[in-house]
C-alpha cells in the first residue's frame, strides 16, 4: 500500500511539472508584451496553416496562466473570423476547461472533498451538481456572473460525470464565443454597423439568461 501511494504521488509530481515546463515555456516564446488581441492575431497568423492549431492550443492551455480568456476570444475573431475563429474557441475551450476538469480530478478530489465537505453550501452544489449535472453545468456555462475557471476546478471535485460536464460546457459556450468572436473581428473598424451588432450580441448574451432566470423565479 505504501508503495502504491508513492506511485500515484510520484505521476501527481511529475504531471504539475509537465504542465508547469509547458507555462514557462509558452511565456517564454509568446512573452508578456503580445498580450493584446492584434498581437495574439499577428502570432497566431504567422504560423501560417499551423495558425488554428496553435490557436487552439494556447487557449486550451490559457487556464493554467490565468490569462483572460475574452482576449483570446477578440483576437481569435480578429484572426480568423467569427465563424470559424467562434469554431476554434469552442475546442480550445472545452479542451482547457477538460484539462481543469482532470488537473481537480486527478490531484485534488480525494483531499478537497474532506475539506470541502465541512461547508453545507458546498455539499448542497455536489448534490445538485450530481442529480441534475448536465442541467446545472449548462446554467452556469451560460449564465455570465459564474467565473469560467473556478468553475471547472470546482466541477472536478464534485461527482458530476465527465460526459455531462464537457457536453454542457461546449454547448454553453456557444452564444458567448460567437458573440465575441463577432466583436472581435469588427474591432478594425469601430463604427461600423457590424460592431454595434457585436455589441448589441454580447449585451443580449450576458443579460437574456439572467432575465430568464428572474422571471421564471418571479
Amino acid at each position: 500500500m505504501i508503495i502504491m501511494g508513492g506511485k500515484k504521488s510520484a505521476v501527481k509530481a511529475g504531471f504539475l511539472v509537465v504542465i508547469v515546463l509547458a507555462v514557462l515555456l509558452l511565456v517564454h516564446f509568446v512573452g508578456v508584451s503580445r498580450l493584446t488581441p492584434e498581437a495574439i492575431r499577428k502570432l497566431i497568423l504567422s504560423f501560417g496553416w499551423w495558425g488554428p492549431a496553435a490557436y487552439i492550443f494556447i487557449y486550451t492551455i490559457r487556464p493554467l496562466l490565468l490569462f483572460p480568456a475574452i482576449i483570446l476570444t477578440l483576437a481569435g475573431g480578429l484572426a480568423f473570423g467569427p465563424w470559424w475563429g467562434t469554431l476554434y474557441v469552442v475546442i480550445g475551450g472545452l479542451l482547457g476547461a477538460c484539462l481543469c476538469f482532470v488537473i481537480a480530478r486527478f490531484l485534488g478530489q480525494e483531499k478537497m472533498k474532506k475539506y470541502l465537505g465541512q461547508f453545507p453550501q458546498i455539499q448542497a452544489f455536489d448534490d445538485q451538481i450530481v442529480e441534475h449535472g448536465f442541467r446545472t453545468m449548462l446554467i452556469m456555462r451560460v449564465v455570465p456572473i459564474f467565473p469560467y475557471d473556478p468553475v471547472s476546478y470546482l466541477a472536478g471535485l464534485s461527482n458530476i460525470r465527465f460526459r455531462d460536464y464537457a457536453l454542457a460546457t461546449g454547448i454553453g459556450m456557444i452564444p458567448g464565443a460567437f458573440a465575441y468572436n463577432v466583436l472581435g473581428y469588427s474591432l478594425t473598424d469601430m463604427l461600423s454597423p457590424t460592431f454595434l451588432m457585436a455589441l448589441v450580441l454580447v449585451i443580449v448574451v450576458m443579460f437574456t439568461p439572467l432575465v430568464y432566470h428572474f422571471v421564471k423565479h418571479k
